[in-house]
């Protein structure tokens, strides 16, 4: 037999008349159970007829909270299945521009890196004009995909010139920091970057990679890296699962005018 989660043990909830919606009221009691940790990733809900009695509520007061959480990843309905807890999506900085695994384990998190791609080859116009190569110039291809906890999170391309980094694929680019790399054996610190974020339904390969369904949604983010020249050394293509992670940024002056621009780019330093 299924344990109940925590806050459906015992009793119920009494809501109130008033200015707040009765489906607020539901939606609130859920989201502040969640943040103190009372409901945790994997737990199923008691079915909506049971929070109905639980709530002393209709059902359509009970479909629009989950139906709320639901939108802001909290939980995930599955039909047939029922209601449950996901895992909280990573906050990501855009302003911090370090490394990935220095990144997660200072939150505590166990990260892991799987290379799938390391090799040498010529440059495509794109990448080249974004490094400020001739078309067809050397560079190295990294592929790897990023793992939180060993559940996949993100899978980034990194392109650099292959005549700026001798040796550059000879390292254990799974388990050394490629920043570190740069700062200690080649004395490049990356001072700034370009980032660009859009949203993209993933496509087949990418979705197998990420354990999720072709066509779910996630975020596709193209930086260029720049040294302490403010000479590019890096671009990066990474494709972010829609479900676990959210990138904020700290604004100043006219933010109002950032929101409304179509393919805003976002400088971070």
């Amino acid at each position: 037999m299924t344990t109940r989660p925590d806050p459906f043990r015992e009793g119920h909830v009494e809501l109130t008349t008033g200015p707040v919606p009765l489906h607020y009221q539901v939606y609130r009691h859920l989201r502040d159970a969640l943040a103190a940790g009372r409901l945790r990733p994997g737990d199923r809900l008691p079915g909506e007829r049971e929070l109905c009695d639980f709530y002393g509520c209709s059902l359509v007061t009970v479909r629009r909270a989950l139906d709320e959480l639901a939108r802001e990843r909290r939980l995930v309905r599955e039909r047939g299945r029922g209601t449950f807890v996901t895992e909280p999506p990573l906050d990501r900085n855009l302003a911090l521009l370090g490394s990935f695994t220095e990144e997660m384990r200072a939150r505590g998190l166990d990260p892991s890196t799987r290379v799938l791609a390391a090799a040498r080859e010529p440059a495509p116009r794109a990448i080249a004009d974004a490094l400020r190569l001739d078309e067809g110039a050397d560079t190295y291809l990294l592929e790897r995909l990023r793992l939180v906890g060993g559940n996949p999170l993100l899978l980034e391309e990194v392109h650099l010139s292959a005549d700026r980094f001798p040796g550059l694929l000879d390292f254990d680019l799974a388990n050394e920091s490629l920043y570190e790399l740069l700062s200690q054996r080649y004395g490049v610190r990356l001072e700034h970057a370009q980032e660009t974020i859009e949203p993209i339904a993933l496509p087949t390969r990418e979705a197998e990679l990420l354990d999720q369904r072709r066509g779910r949604p996630a975020l596709l983010v193209e930086l260029v890296a720049f040294d302490q020249d403010d000479d590019p050394v890096e671009h990066c293509r990474s494709v972010v699962r829609g479900d676990r992670a959210r990138y904020h940024v700290r604004a100043r002056g006219a933010r109002a005018e950032l929101l409304v621009l179509p393919n805003a780019e976002i400088t971070t330093h």
